[in-house]
């Protein structure tokens, strides 16, 4: 239903059979401008980044809080996630989230690892 939105400037053609071209002229433009604007802000919205969900978690910096087994356990905001990482930590240590697999997160140290900037 939310699709037919974006046919607004089509439908909006019907105008010239119900009107004359004197008004249906200006009541178009109307449309079709609206119609832009609207488009403007979906493209808009669409480019923004990612700020829910676990993807907004991939190049965020993380606090290791401990070792699980084999394993790291991070703090993200106030919850603990379990993380892989390819070199051994320390606790306390700020590191970088590279790429989730599962509900587990791969971390490295901050200036190392793919998706670094640093």
């Amino acid at each position: 239903m939310c699709h037919l939105i974006l046919f607004l400037p089509v439908f909006g053609l019907a105008v010239f059979l119900v009107w004359p071209l004197s008004m249906a002229g200006p009541i178009y433009t109307v449309i079709f401008v609206l119609s832009l604007l609207m488009y403007v802000l979906v493209i808009r919205v669409m480019r923004r980044p990612v700020i829910t969900g676990s993807e907004a978690l991939i190049d965020s910096r993380v606090v290791v809080v401990g070792a699980n087994g084999d394993h790291w356990r991070v703090m993200v905001g106030n919850e603990v996630w379990e993380a892989d990482a390819p070199e051994p930590l320390r606790s306390g240590e700020s590191v970088r989230v590279v790429g989730i697999d599962g509900l587990r997160l791969k971390v490295s140290r901050l200036g190392s690892g793919a998706g670094s900037t640093e």
